[in-house]
C-alpha cells in the first residue's frame, strides 16, 4: 500500500486523470496512451489462431490462443512494460474469478507465491504465466481493424477495453482532484464489477486484489523474438503480480501493468489456469539485486517520529524531466518502509537490481488521517536532487531530506 500513496502525492501536480463519477459513459483513454503495435506483419497474412480448450473445469472460461500485443511502451506506461511485442500462447482455461477462501465470497488472500501455487496444484491446475495472464485480460489480434494482422486496435488498455475506469469497471481507488477516492473499504466479492469483465468473460482481472502469476519479476525480459508460450527467467528472488487491487489508482489499472511482491504494496490473491502448453523458460540473465544504504533526516533536524518511513527508487526513465517527478501511473523499481524511532536521523537499507538507474524519494507517515496533504506525507517528502546508478553491493553516500509539501487547494468534500 505505501508505494501506491506515494505515486498518489504527486496526482494533482503531475496532470493524472481527472476524477470519474460512477454514472453514464466515461470518456475514452487518451490516444497517448494507447500502446504502438511494431509494424510487424503476421507471416502470410496468418494469425495462426489456436482454439480454446473445449471443456473446462467448473469455474473456470476458456481463452483461445493465438498471437497477442503484450506490453505497452507509452501513455502511463512504465520502463519494464516495453517494448510492446507479438506474443503466441496457446488456448487454456482460466478461473473465471479470483481463487476464494472457503466458504466466502471474498478473494483468498494472504498467501505466499509458493502457496498460492500449491493451492492451483491441488486443484490439478497452475498458476498463469505473465503472457497467459495478460492475453486473458487484454485479448488477441481478433478485436482490431485488420484480421490479417495485429494493429493498434488490438492493444486494449484495460479488460473492458479503453475507456477510463471508474467504480463500475474495477474496485480500486479512483484518482481525481480530491485525492483518491476508494470504491470500497477492501476487496470486494470476486463475482463484482461484472461491467468491467475482460474480452473472454473472466471478472475482476484490474482491481480488487493483485494476482500471482508464475512468472518470476525480470524488469527487461520483454524483447522481440521470445518463445511461443514464454515463462520468464528460469528463477529470481521475486514473482510478478498483475492486475491491481481495491487501493491501487486508476493510473495503475491498464492490463501492461507489472509490480512484484518484493514491493508488497497491496493485498495479494491469485487465479489457477489449466490445460494449455508447457510454458517455455526464456534465456535471460537473472536479475541481480544490491544493497544501497539511504540517510533520512528532516531539513529542520526534528527527530523523525511517526507511523512509517517509505523509501522507494523510481527507475530514471519514468521521471519527468521538468517536474522531477514520477509519471502518473508509473510503479517504483523498489521500495521499503520501517518504523520511525524518534532519531534524529536514520539508516535504511534498500535492495536494488544491479544495473538500475533510479530517483530515491522518501516519505514520513505522521498518522494523520485527513489534512491538507495525504497521510502518507504528513510528516514530510524529500527527493535526491539526482539520479543514482547502482552497481555493487555496499552503495552509499545519498541523503534524503524531509520537509513538508506546500499546500494546494483542494475541492471540498461534498
Amino acid at each position: 500500500m505505501a508505494r501506491l500513496s506515494l505515486v498518489l502525492l504527486f496526482a494533482g501536480c503531475t496532470g493524472a486523470p481527472q476524477e470519474q463519477t460512477n454514472v453514464g459513459n466515461p470518456p475514452a483513454a487518451p490516444p497517448t496512451q494507447r500502446a504502438v503495435v511494431p509494424a510487424e506483419t503476421v507471416p502470410n497474412g496468418d494469425l495462426d489462431a489456436r482454439p480454446a480448450p473445449p471443456n473446462c473445469p467448473e469455474g473456470m472460461l476458456p481463452v483461445p490462443g493465438g498471437r497477442f500485443v503484450m506490453g505497452q511502451a507509452n501513455g502511463e506506461a512504465g520502463s519494464d512494460e516495453g517494448p510492446v511485442h507479438l506474443v503466441m500462447v496457446d488456448g487454456f482455461c482460466m478461473d473465471r474469478t479470483e481463487a476464494v477462501q472457503q466458504g466466502t465470497n471474498r478473494p483468498w488472500v494472504g498467501l505466499s507465491w509458493a502457496e498460492a501455487k500449491a493451492a492451483c496444484v491441488a486443484r490439478n491446475a497452475r498458476l498463469p504465466t505473465e503472457a497467459e495472464w495478460e492475453k486473458a485480460a487484454r485479448g488477441g489480434c481478433e478485436f482490431g481493424s485488420d484480421p490479417l494482422r495485429c494493429d493498434d486496435g488490438d492493444a486494449r488498455l484495460y479488460p473492458w477495453g479503453s475507456q477510463a475506469p471508474t467504480c463500475d469497471f474495477a474496485n480500486h481507488s479512483m484518482v481525481g482532484p480530491r485525492g483518491p477516492q476508494r470504491c470500497g473499504d477492501g476487496p470486494g466479492p470476486v463475482d463484482g464489477t461484472p461491467r468491467g469483465a475482460g474480452p473472454y468473460g473472466h471478472l475482476n482481472l484490474a482491481g480488487n486484489v493483485w494476482e500471482y502469476v508464475a512468472d518470476s519479476y525480470h524488469p527487461s525480459v520483454y524483447r522481440s523474438g521470445r518463445p511461443e508460450n514464454p515463462a520468464g527467467p528460469k528463477d529470481g528472488r521475486y514473482r510478478s503480480l498483475r492486475g491491481g487491487a481495491w487501493d491501487t489508482f486508476s493510473t495503475n489499472m491498464r492490463v501492461s501493468n507489472r509490480f512484484n511482491d518484493h514491493l508488497k504494496g497491496s493485498t495479494i490473491g491469485f487465479r489457477c489456469v489449466s490445460s494449455g502448453a508447457v510454458p517455455v523458460i526464456e534465456d535471460v540473465a537473472l536479475v541481480q539485486w544490491s544493497k544501497v544504504s539511504v540517510k533520512v533526516r528532516q531539513k529542520s533536524g526534528s527527530p523523525l517520529r511517526g507511523r512509517w518511513l517509505v523509501v522507494t527508487a523510481f527507475d530514471a526513465q519514468d521521471i519527468n524531466p521538468q517536474s522531477g517527478l514520477p509519471e502518473p501511473g508509473r510503479s517504483p523499481v523498489s521500495e521499503v518502509g520501517i518504523v520511525p524511532n524518534g532519531q534524529p536521523e536514520l539508516d535504511v537499507e534498500i535492495e536494488i537490481p544491479d544495473g538500475s538507474h533510479v530517483r530515491f524519494s522518501a516519505a514520513l507517515d505522521m498518522g494523520t488521517p485527513e489534512g491538507p496533504q495525504p497521510a502518507a506525507s504528513s510528516g514530510g517528502i524529500g527527493w535526491a536532487p539526482k539520479n543514482h546508478t547502482v552497481n555493487g553491493a555496499g552503495s552509499t553516500g545519498i541523503t534524503l531530506e524531509l520537509a513538508p509539501l506546500p499546500a494546494h487547494p483542494r475541492t471540498p468534500r461534498p
